[in-house]
């Protein structure tokens, strides 16, 4: 997933529109220039950009909101690449990783510990006193408490623990049990000098009521990697001077409306991978603080409007969670939202007023295309031109020559029709797309929904899975029938023409039904199957675990693999027997029969070469690379 880049935070102003009435602006502008004063100065008076938009600094211009911080400056100041490095997106990330609290003084030698006795073999240094992983099971008595300011106790094992012990610290800033197997602990009963406590990586599963006593001054809170699935309303009172609140990887389901409200500086709150299902208005209350707040790797399905009432918030993760549906005005009361980040880039569509909001596409789309590349854009046009040009003129040609060939040329001739009407379909399908593109050109965003769920994508995806799946099945149609007359050529088989259109039949037959399907049976495969991606494909590799992925899975890696198996199987022994005809005194495989081997061996070959990669991209969309 990408890293969110930092953000510039915008005045005020900026962010006036976004309560107001879609079309309120005039595009594209946000200040009107007025005539120069008599000294030569001009004056600028405020104007507008539209939704999406961003004024540059110096200049008049406005710029996309895919623009911003993109690596490549578009604002002819270079503002729009401005104090885009994202320390809050770092932090985001590095919270996963965090470093022990006590490599802040690596740097420094260890000491030898006074108080330690045979039994005991923690090192000191300087004030930091390292016991981990010691086999303890209580506080040693002899540990020195004076000037102690840092105390790591990691991999010991407190199975209840008391946190009143630790009052003989009086100086104690920083205290870390990670990984020491707590279940149960007991609220501390008098205020202390305590910082930062780490508590991750233990089996608690519920909090005390009121943990921490009046005048507590505890700043950052790790509970993290726990097995919490319940938060009273005091289990954090007295913790007004809390900013930073590790709840990840816990089995927190929900949230009621005053858990959160005594935390009056929290600046960062970790709520991702847990188990939350839906944000409703309270359960994240008004924290006129709050910064950064992730909410990734949940199961939330909804976000009520007004759910996300945080005023000073400039971060924002709500991916891998289970959004189908954001409403625009979801995020209309985070008006300090800098940075964005979804599992895709079409949900940036509900906040157009986020300057940075990742990802800014899938690899195809974008937020301002649907094809995004150049190149691709380039190829899709020259494929389908190539697709329908080619093949219409193959077919005509096949016409005329069939009209007047031989019976055995004339069946050879028949597949090679209905071939490159299977391809003539890709190449419909890929003109639809290039259309779509043009048609939506710079503002796919805007348009990406309505055009995923048009019954013209629908039709395109059936286009596409038609043309694959017949072209695959005439493709070994072909090689079978070749493989016999190769390797048997004094095999008398039957010319009925019949029996020939009959294959064909149910080839088509089949095919469309794989194409069809998708359309019909919504239960299974949902109700826009081939809506899940701009291009309108079943092939599902930004989300290869949708509905209907087994569909998916088994046509594209099953079908197609075992087609391509048996398609070079086949023309191998094609060719070894060439071979070995060449060496008989009597070639009883005619020279016609030897071209139309070699013909053939191209086009499968092409096509191997097409396929292949798709199975393996599937295979690794499956794996989850």
């Amino acid at each position: 997933s990408s890293t969110l880049r930092r953000a510039l935070v915008l005045p005020e102003t900026e962010y006036e529109r976004i309560l107001e009435p879609a079309g309120a602006v005039p595009a594209n502008h946000r200040n009107a220039v007025e005539p120069a004063d008599a000294h030569g100065s001009t004056r600028v008076a405020a104007f507008r950009c539209e939704d999406g938009f961003f004024r540059c600094n110096n200049t008049l211009q406005c710029i996309e909101q895919s623009k911003n911080c993109n690596g490549f400056p578009d604002c002819d100041d270079g503002s729009d690449e401005l104090e885009c490095d994202d320390d809050v997106g770092r932090n985001y990330y590095d919270h996963y990783f965090r470093k022990r609290p006590a490599a802040v003084n690596d740097q420094l030698p260890y000491t030898p510990c006074s108080w330690n006795d045979a039994n005991n073999t923690c090192k000191c240094r300087g004030t930091d006193v390292l016991c981990e992983y010691k086999g303890l099971t209580a506080l040693p008595s002899a540990l020195a408490s004076d000037n102690v300011t840092l105390l790591d106790l990691t991999g010991n094992a407190f199975v209840e623990l008391n946190m009143n012990v630790f009052q003989r610290f009086p100086k104690l800033s920083t205290l870390v049990l990670r990984h020491c197997s707590i279940e149960r602990i007991e609220p501390v009963k008098t205020a202390n000098s305590i910082d930062a406590l780490h508590l991750d990586q233990n089996e608690l599963t519920l909090l005390p009521d009121e943990f921490f006593p009046p005048g507590t001054l505890l700043r950052i809170l790790v509970l993290s990697g726990n097995r919490i699935n319940r938060l009273g309303r005091r289990n954090f009172v007295n913790l007004e001077f809390l900013e930073e609140l590790d709840l990840k990887d816990n089995r927190i389901d929900s949230l009621t409306k005053d858990v959160l409200v005594p935390l009056t500086n929290l600046r960062t709150l970790y709520l991702n991978n847990n188990r939350l299902r839906k944000l409703v208005p309270g359960m994240i209350p008004q924290l006129v603080t709050l910064q950064t707040l992730s909410l990734a790797k949940n199961h939330i399905d909804t976000i009520d409007v007004f759910a996300l009432d945080l005023p000073s918030l400039e971060h924002l993760y709500l991916s891998e969670n289970l959004l189908t549906v954001i409403r625009n005005d979801t995020f209309g009361n985070l008006t300090n939202l800098v940075g964005l980040h979804f599992t895709e880039f079409r949900h940036c569509k509900a906040a157009l007023h986020v300057r940075v909001c990742e990802p800014k596409g899938d690899g195809i789309s974008s937020n301002r295309h649907l094809l995004d590349n150049p190149v691709l854009r380039a190829s899709v046009w020259i494929m389908a031109a190539v697709g329908i040009v080619g093949n219409l003129l193959v077919l005509f040609g096949r016409y005329m020559v069939g009209s007047r060939s031989s019976q055995a040329h004339a069946e050879h001739s028949l597949y090679l029709r209905h071939l490159a009407a299977s391809d003539l379909l890709m190449g419909v399908y890929l003109g639809i797309i290039a259309t779509a593109d043009i048609i939506f050109r710079g503002e796919y965003l805007t348009h990406d929904e309505e055009w995923r769920m048009s019954s013209i994508c629908a039709f395109s995806g059936f286009l596409s899975t038609l043309s694959c799946q017949s072209s695959t099945l005439l493709l070994t149609l072909v090689t079978w029938d070749r493989l016999v007359s190769v390797t048997r050529p004094l095999y008398q088989r039957s010319s009925s023409k019949t029996r020939v259109i009959l294959r064909l039949a149910v080839l088509w037959g089949v095919a469309t039904a794989a194409a069809v399907a998708p359309l019909s049976a919504t239960e299974y495969f949902g109700p826009h199957f081939y809506g899940s991606n701009g291009v309108c494909l079943s092939v599902h590799i930004h989300d290869p675990y949708a509905m209907g992925w087994e569909y998916s899975a088994g046509l594209f890696i099953l079908v197609n693999t075992v087609s391509l198996l048996f398609i070079g199987i086949s023309y191998l022994r094609m060719l070894q027997a060439i071979r070995v005809s060449r060496n008989e005194t009597r070639n009883t495989l005619n020279c016609r029969e030897k071209v139309v081997a070699r013909r053939f061996a191209i086009i499968v070959a092409t096509d191997c070469v097409c396929w292949m990669p798709v199975i393996v991209v599937k295979l690794v969309a499956l794996a989850g690379r």
